[in-house]
């Protein structure tokens, strides 16, 4: 009797301390990895966009999202999942990533280049992740939450840095449960629409500034 009470006790230690328990609780561990994933339909750029070559510098993240166990909050609490239930990668490797493919696509560059690169750079995109978590502390509300800064700058002027462009979105999208997986794929709906937002606002620059 005293031992089953011992196993029972160090069960729900074990599960107190999981950091895991607003997904759910399994009978057998499962190894989930996750990716952020956005497409978008390839357009060719016009003559005056190929002589645009964007550099995109590796994204900056806030140190509470760093980590490649998924982060949600629920009141004044934050947590972190177990690490079967994690991003493959870093998620500012995976957010850079995404940027750097969607704006391949979308016909505003000639070319994209991730560091050093014998083409002549004309612009150079930093950012930063500011907020990406699950907001679980309405249960009717559930959301996950993505923020993102970008930064166009001239990559000739380095001293001072000179920006040509900065803007910032964030989206809160609702989600259907409080699952690794509904967070994710929040967050993917989440970074589309921020991308999309960020393409719309360069075409406007662009055209502004008599580049198209």
């Amino acid at each position: 009797m005293m031992s089953a009470r011992l196993n029972y006790l160090v069960c729900l230690f074990a599960l107190t301390f999981a950091g895991c328990s607003l997904f759910g609780s399994q009978k057998e561990v499962v190894e989930n990895h996750y990716t952020l994933e956005v497409k978008r339909v390839l357009d060719q750029p016009s003559p005056k966009a190929r002589e645009r070559v964007l550099e995109v510098s590796q994204f900056r993240i806030s140190p509470r999202y760093q980590s490649q166990t998924l982060v949600y909050q629920k009141g004044d609490s934050w947590y972190h999942t177990e690490k079967n239930q994690a991003f493959m990668l870093p998620p500012q490797v995976l957010v850079t990533d995404q940027v750097t493919r969607y704006l391949g696509n979308s016909g505003l560059f000639g070319a994209i280049v991730e560091g050093e690169s014998r083409l002549k750079v004309t612009h150079l995109l930093e950012g930063a992740i500011t907020a990406l978590y699950g907001d679980f502390t309405d249960p009717k509300g559930l959301q996950a939450v993505m923020e993102i800064q970008f930064f166009l700058l001239d990559p000739l002027a380095t001293n001072p840095p000179k920006i040509v462009f900065q803007t910032g979105f964030r989206i809160e999208a609702e989600i259907p449960s409080s699952t690794p997986q509904a967070l994710i794929q929040g967050w993917n709906k989440g970074l589309e629409t921020i991308l999309q937002n960020f393409e719309n606002d360069l075409r406007r620059l662009f055209k502004e500034s008599s580049l198209e």
